[in-house]
């Protein structure tokens, strides 16, 4: 974790409220001891106790949780008082119920609901005056806050079976394996994320000392996950990462190694809101990326070493995850 670093991508979307208030940005970096040059280069990864200071600036020079990206600020400290009214909460459900509540009397820009119609639950996040987040930073900052702090509380890393998005295929979709690691799906409808409704009646475990702390280390806990993480979900996913095969080991062999039956192994991650292909497909794109866009492979090679009979199901398959063909995606980054 000492080595983590993020995208200079997501360091200068926190400066935007910054900038639109005219301040003298480098001047305030320098004060942290954070690099202006560093941040303006587009492929540079920032540091993650430098990240975890830019944050703290602008929430501190703009008195504003929502980051300049309202029509009105959220001073600092609402979040603080809606986890303290949510860590009294019975369970799950009642966390988001109560909390969704908080953000209806903290802004009129943000609406947030739970939709248990579906076989999931679906926690969909808005924002009415989407031209203040133009390169849809607030929502994506928001559902992650959102997915990691209810999880947090319930002491539980929740499994997200997807997340969708209103927005295009951004440009750095390849950091979304480490902020939504699962099937992400542009252009749709809402920006929503999706997860098992058996979460819903875990209880909180968490107390108001506890959550005083997570607050006094904000953001740090929020964007690194200090809790061992240890869904069937990442242990499945961990096993095939670590698999030494040229093919990724079926899911009976996944099963035999973690002494369970196929069955079992396929009900646990049902629970989860998970199933074994859905982790070999997330993974395959997370590695897809990463060679399409670090690596001088081509098309080919890359369907081989994946373990695609031929490019053709390769390119499908791609376009299934991201919503571009390979090429298109390739010509975007470059």
């Amino acid at each position: 974790m000492e080595n983590l670093t993020f995208s200079s991508h997501y360091a200068r979307a926190v400066l935007y409220g910054l900038e639109k208030q005219g301040l003298n940005v480098d001047t305030l970096l320098k004060t942290r001891d954070i690099d202006p040059e560093l941040i303006r280069e587009p492929k540079a990864r920032v540091p993650r106790e430098q990240f975890i200071r830019l944050f703290r600036l602008a929430w501190k020079v703009l008195d504003d949780e929502f980051m300049g990206r309202t029509t009105r600020p959220c001073r600092v400290g609402h979040f603080h008082l809606m986890g303290s009214l949510v860590v009294h909460s019975a369970n799950l459900e009642d966390v988001l119920a109560q909390s969704i509540r908080c953000y209806r009397l903290f802004s009129d820009d943000i609406c947030i609901e739970l939709n248990l119609e579906g076989e999931e639950a679906e926690l969909s996040l808005t924002h009415r005056h989407p031209e203040l987040d133009p390169d849809h930073f607030l929502v994506e900052w928001l559902l992650l806050v959102w997915h990691r702090l209810v999880g947090w509380l319930i002491g539980r890393k929740i499994v997200l079976s997807q997340a969708t998005f209103t927005h295009a295929l951004p440009p750095h979709f390849d950091e979304y394996r480490f902020i939504f690691p699962c099937q992400c799906n542009f252009e749709q409808p809402r920006n929503s994320l999706f997860f098992s409704k058996a979460y819903l009646t875990m209880p909180v475990t968490r107390n108001q000392q506890e959550l005083d702390d997570f607050i006094l280390s904000s953001p740090r806990d929020l964007l690194v996950w200090t809790d061992e993480d240890n869904s069937l979900t990442t242990q499945v996913r961990q096993i095939l990462e670590n698999s030494p095969e040229e093919r990724l080991p079926n899911q009976e062999a996944v099963a035999n190694e973690l002494h369970m039956t196929a069955y079992t192994l396929s009900r646990k991650l049902k629970t989860e809101g998970s199933s074994y292909q859905k982790i070999k497909d997330n993974l395959r794109r997370d590695q897809a990326v990463t060679m399409l866009t670090r690596q001088n492979l081509s098309i080919a090679d890359i369907s081989s070493r994946l373990g695609f009979t031929e490019p053709g199901a390769f390119s499908r398959a791609f376009k299934h995850w991201t919503g571009l063909s390979p090429l298109a995606y390739r010509n975007q980054e470059q």
